[in-house]
């Protein structure tokens, strides 16, 4: 049996294709032969059964007959026979039998039988004046039979009449019906075989001449890196219903539905927004577009599907943006360390040149004044930061932006309403860090031409929000800018920016968070006001299996 399977899939697609519509083909005719067999035979048998009931009651209504019958003689009983035999053989059945009413045959087609009983069984209600066809074995076989009574001119039974067909002429006459029937088949056999020879290679042709093995082998290669692929993966066909979904896509995307759940449902009813109608309708293909789904944001390539030449679909391929973001945050954050050591470090080295220059000409006064002044102001932002921020990395990067802002000659300063606690989630982390870095960042260039440098960061932590309140005294922020500044590669400080604030949002949408501009009753700079949910601050980081 293993063997015999082995072999089948060996075999060629021409070869099955032809293999299978012959044992289709065979078998329907078988079918559809013993079918049309059965209905001739019925008709066939319908129509003797009619047939020799009419010749028995023409023989039984014959005068001459009748007459012979009730005035036996020897001469009579030939003229009975060769009558009989006449009318036989021009009515083309196998027998007429006349018999009297002990059942003793008067005509026979074998004069043999001729004074012999009626043979089958059947003749006992015809001898009481019925009359009836029934199916019996007489003395030629198995036969259809039609028993009509004789009665003379006083209405007395003198006899009875048999006709009968044999069921062998009858399967013979509807075989050779038949035939006809066999050789139109068997044509169209032939004719299936040639037509599935040109499908075979039209298929072929269609599957650029892979056989269904090389085929299920590409297919499972298909399969193979769809599930090993580190990136998303959504197909859909040209009506929108998905075709195939890989676990990595239900992963970011958090789609709790099974893969077969999946497969056949439109795309909105699962994914909204995906935006791969559009990609169809213009045949256009996007790269490296960010999109927020289902509160996830991704990084997506989204391309239109062509087989030879026609759109068939479309296929949509992502990351989740949080992974990359942190990977580049990450390297981010390190970078921005390394600038706040640099500065702390250009900042050292400043005042120790100032120390060294005041202790030489002996100033000490001076000295002892410049001294106080550092001491006091790193005492004043240390107290401030290690009192209310107790997450040691957010502590550290305020304190390296308060060393780069006396760098630049900016005043920042700093106002906490609350403590904010350990965070958990270094995810979060990095999220506030971008957030407050970016925003930070933009007030030291807004302020950077100005003779009074002043930024205010105020922290405000009540039971169920963070808020970050961020004024600068810069130039502001136009009313046409307003609506653009969130978005990606727009910026007002030339080329190659626009990507501070378009990160800051992605940051705040991660953790469900808001942010606006605020009014500030036309006092010159800028104002950003963020609002963040504790929950999503303080949240545990989650542990994929």
């Amino acid at each position: 049996m293993i063997k015999m399977k082995y072999l089948f899939n060996r075999l060629t697609l021409k070869v099955k294709l032809i293999s299978l519509i012959c044992l289709v083909f065979i078998l329907s005719v078988i079918a559809q032969n013993i079918y049309i067999i059965h209905v001739v035979n019925d008709e066939y048998l319908t129509h003797s059964r009619q047939q020799v009931e009419n010749i028995a009651n023409i023989i039984s209504n014959s005068k001459d007959f009748i007459d012979k019958i009730e005035n036996l003689t020897t001469q009579n009983l030939d003229f009975i026979q060769t009558n009989t035999e006449q009318v036989r053989k021009l009515a083309q059945v196998d027998f007429v039998v006349i018999f009297n009413m002990q059942g003793v045959r008067y005509s026979h087609p074998d004069k043999n039988k001729i004074g012999r009983f009626v043979v089958g069984g059947d003749e006992q209600r015809a001898l009481k004046g019925e009359s009836y066809t029934s199916i019996a074995k007489g003395t030629l076989g198995d036969s259809v039979r039609a028993f009509s009574p004789i009665f003379n001119e006083h209405h007395q039974q003198i006899g009875g009449v048999l006709v009968g067909q044999t069921l062998k002429k009858i399967d013979h006459l509807a075989a050779r019906t038949s035939q006809p029937i066999w050789l139109s088949l068997v044509a169209s056999l032939v004719i299936a075989i040639i037509l599935a020879s040109l499908l075979s290679r039209n298929i072929k042709k269609i599957l650029y001449g892979l056989e269904p093995l090389e085929m299920a082998q590409l297919f499972e290669e298909r399969n193979a890196i769809i599930r090993t692929v580190k990136e998303g993966i959504v197909v859909v066909n040209r009506q929108g219903f998905i075709t195939q979904i890989n676990n990595e896509a239900r992963r970011i995307l958090r789609i709790s539905n099974s893969k077969e759940n999946i497969i056949g449902q439109q795309i909105d009813d699962i994914i909204p927004n995906t935006r791969l109608y559009e990609v169809m309708m213009t045949g256009v293909a996007q790269y490296d577009c960010e999109q927020n789904i289902n509160g996830v944001v991704i990084l997506t390539n989204r391309t239109p599907l062509f087989v030879k030449e026609s759109l068939v679909g479309a296929i949509a391929s992502f990351r989740d943006m949080t992974e990359v973001r942190q990977l580049a945050e990450n390297l981010t954050g390190v970078n921005r360390y390394a600038d706040a050591l640099r500065s702390q470090s250009h900042e050292f080295n400043n005042k120790l040149h100032v120390i060294y220059g005041l202790a030489f000409n002996n100033n000490m006064q001076e000295l002892i004044d410049y001294l106080e002044e550092i001491i006091g102001n790193k005492q004043a932002e240390s107290n401030v930061i290690s009192q209310t921020i107790k997450d040691p990395i957010i502590a550290g990067f305020l304190n390296s932006k308060f060393s780069r802002a006396r760098e630049l000659g900016v005043c920042l300063s700093l106002n906490v309403d609350g403590e904010l606690k350990l965070i958990p989630n270094t995810s979060v982390t990095h999220s506030l860090i971008t957030i407050l870095g970016n925003l930070i960042d933009n007030g030291l260039d807004a302020v950077q031409f100005l003779d009074e440098k002043q930024i205010n960061v105020n922290l405000i932590i009540s039971n169920n929000t963070l808020q970050i309140e961020i004024f600068d005294n810069g130039k502001g922020i136009s009313e046409e800018d307003t609506q653009y500044i969130f978005q990606k590669g727009y910026s007002t400080k030339g080329d190659n920016r626009g990507i501070g604030l378009y990160l800051v949002l992605a940051s705040i949408d991660e953790l469900n968070g808001h942010i606006q501009l605020c009014d500030l009753d036309n006092k010159k700079g800028a104002c950003f006001k963020v609002l963040l949910p504790l929950k999503e601050i303080y949240k545990e980081k989650e542990i994929h299996a």
